[in-house]
């Protein structure tokens, strides 16, 4: 394989802020919902919330990795 130039790094990085924003979104709607209805979230938001922390934690790391 080869390295992926500016161009292809950008566009991934974008597609990737795109799929990250709609799951994060549909599950905290999914959770809300639940919530609303039922009086509680379900386990859709530990979910959401374990995603948020290992995004948050990679973006962190290779931050500090770059520097």
């Amino acid at each position: 394989m080869r390295k992926m130039d500016e161009m292809e790094k950008y566009q991934s990085g974008i597609a990737a802020r795109y799929a990250f924003s709609f799951y994060t979104i549909t599950l905290l709607i999914w959770s809300l919902f639940n919530y609303f209805k039922t009086g509680n979230t379900g386990w859709q938001f530990p979910i959401l919330l374990i995603g948020c922390a290992i995004y948050l934690w990679a973006q962190v790391y290779f931050k500090r990795k770059a520097s």
